[in-house]
């Protein structure tokens, strides 16, 4: 087996630890920023009450639902109302954007002007200079006057986009012809169709061709559509629209020989000194991507919170002495929402941690370390805890309108937007595990996250040791993958214990957080951790048993009550839900003797 091209990065690095009055400044800065992102209001509170954020309607069309999920995102930025400067500086702005709480309320919105915004107008900003084209493109795509998409991944190249297959070849008079060679090549996922109503441009990475000569890839900007219909020698393939989710026009697109100017190429003719830096600079968004895309999913987890608590406040049975209790008082419903209020607050933490570090650095492999510990951990957290608590709603937890199951099958694909978290995990681990790099060591090696971390990694290390060709052996593959993202998860969990006490999350859902973390490799912990299966629990318990009595606060304290619509969670909301139910009732009668007699 062959590991990614991404392994062949040269030289090791260290990462070393800042001098202690360079950590208190970070620490310092890290409280400022989760100050100003956390505990400002959102600009969305008036959007979110208005007639354009209610349940869409099952009447409408297909077309329909697909222009209001756009309308929706054009509403959101224009709330946020980002500058150029605000996304290519990615400013707290910019952060805020990502994790507004409009996302309970639509989340195919949050995703089109996080594309929007960060890899097509983060990709063409610094041509602006030396194309004057680009300056009002840049205006409209940050007003959503016009859908602006990223084409890079191909049919045939999902994870393999180095070897993209589709061409721009320069032609005699200076333009280029832009073509589609084969349907694996097809570009696959960007939203491009008429369907949408907007004027649609695309940044595509295609590979350049200057006299037969292949010179690596670049991207080029292309006009798609006018709103109505598709340009000359463009066609897309729209697929079905994913189960339970806010439509997105998600498409294939193929390229028949289009003709482009010689603008349209961003970057040189000339061949790359070096085609993988070539690459990576040509996709330099990707990573924000994969930090902050995956942030949004911190206030699904908060809505989850929200409505499990209230339907379960709501939800009442006769206790033993026969008088009605709710049903939030048991362990079983009420632990995995002190959990969820436990991560929601540590990951908030933590994205301020990873997001500053990422903003700040400039090697793209320290970058690549705090977006894959961040988007790791926080996939994870948002799809376990989303489960468990849906389930805790019984069969109110099966329909749409309670949120909860619809947040989670729209963002199960932030698993695989801008980098598989699977692959991206395998990366990392690996580029460490065989020493290219490290990570910054933990302020307290002798914490029970950090000692998970080291015996993990000492354990994948001995196993390499058996490996004649290491990295590129099949018992590599064998072995050793299927513990990437184990050990990529953990060290997120000790970064995300280390942040949430730089910023001063509460010591009570600090603990509680731990004991979670020790659920999640409880055999590791007793074997080898020194805390057997039964301490665990005890601290679990002590853990909740010290926040429950503040969970009403926590929930309210959620901000989340203007964004969530579950009908479950208050009588005035489930009334007028029932209200709208397609109603049937008449005058029958059935004469059961009449229709035994029939049959």
């Amino acid at each position: 087996m062959s590991t990614p091209s991404s392994f062949e990065t040269p030289a090791n690095m260290s990462l070393m630890p800042l001098p202690n009055s360079d950590h208190t400044a970070a620490v310092s800065a890290c409280r400022a920023l989760y100050e100003q992102i956390w505990h400002t209001p959102s600009p969305t509170l008036e959007l979110a009450r208005s007639p354009l954020m209610k349940p869409a309607p099952l009447s409408l069309t297909l077309e329909e639902r697909t222009r209001l999920t756009y309308q929706r995102a054009r509403a959101l930025a224009r709330a946020h109302n980002l500058t150029l400067t605000d996304v290519v500086e990615m400013t707290p702005a910019f952060w805020k954007l990502h994790m507004d709480m409009l996302t309970i309320m639509d989340g195919g919105a949050i995703n089109l002007v996080s594309v929007q915004y960060n890899l097509f107008v983060g990709t063409v900003a610094p041509f602006a200079a030396t194309h004057p084209e680009l300056p009002p493109i840049i205006e409209k795509a940050l007003r959503v006057d016009i859908s602006s998409q990223f084409m890079l991944t191909e049919l045939g190249h999902g994870l393999d986009a180095r070897n993209l297959e589709t061409t721009a070849t320069l032609l005699p008079n200076g333009d280029f012809e832009l073509h589609t060679p084969s349907p694996n090549a097809a570009k696959c996922m960007p939203p491009n169709t008429p369907r949408n109503g907007l004027p649609t441009i695309a940044v595509v990475i295609a590979r350049l061709i200057v006299e037969g000569e292949d010179r690596g890839v670049r991207p080029f900007l292309v006009p798609m559509s006018d709103g109505t219909k598709m340009c000359t020698g463009i066609t897309s393939k729209a697929f079905p629209p994913r189960p339970g989710v806010n439509p997105i026009d998600h498409a294939l697109t193929y390229f028949n020989h289009v003709q482009l100017p010689p603008s349209a190429l961003l970057g040189s003719l000339e061949k790359p000194r070096n085609e993988r830096d070539n690459f990576l600079s040509t996709i330099h968004r990707m990573g924000a991507g994969t930090l902050f895309l995956a942030g949004a999913c911190i206030p699904l987890i908060k809505m989850a919170v929200y409505n499990a608590s209230k339907f379960s406040f709501r939800r009442h049975i006769l206790g033993q002495d026969g008088q009605p209790m709710p049903v939030i008082n048991f362990r079983t419903q009420h632990l995995p929402i002190l959990h969820a209020i436990a991560r929601a607050h540590v990951l908030q933490a933590f994205l301020i941690y990873a997001g500053r570090e990422y903003c700040i650095q400039a090697d793209s492999r320290v970058r690549h370390i705090f977006a894959t510990t961040f988007k790791a951990v926080t996939i994870h957290h948002f799809k376990t805890s989303l489960q468990s608590i849906n389930e805790g709603c019984g069969w109110q937890g099966y329909y749409e309108r309670n949120q909860i199951l619809a947040a989670s099958l729209e963002f199960n694909a932030v698993a695989t937007a801008e980098g598989d978290v699977r692959v991206l995990a395998i990366r990392l681990a690996s580029e460490l595990l065989i020493g290219r790099y490290q990570v910054l060591p933990p302020k307290d090696p002798n914490s029970a996250v950090a000692r998970h971390e080291a015996g993990l990694f000492s354990e994948a290390r001995e196993l390499m040791e058996c490996f004649a060709n290491k990295h590129r052996s099949e018992a590599f593959n064998r072995t050793i993958l299927p513990l990437c993202l184990p050990l990529v998860l953990a060290i997120s969990y000790r970064m995300a214990l280390e942040a949430a006490v730089d910023v001063g999350i509460d010591p009570k859902l600090r603990a509680l957080y731990e004991a979670g973390i020790f659920k999640e490799d409880a055999g590791w912990f007793a074997e080898k951790g020194g805390i057997s299966r039964e301490a665990q629990r005890a601290m679990e318990a002590q853990a909740a048993d010290a926040v429950l009595p503040e969970l009403e606060r926590l929930v309210e304290e959620t901000g989340v009550e203007p964004y969530c619509t579950a009908p479950m969670t208050s009588q005035a909301l489930w009334d007028g839900y029932v209200g709208e139910l397609e109603t049937f009732s008449g005058d029958a009668v059935w004469k059961f003797e009449e229709t035994k007699a029939r049959l």
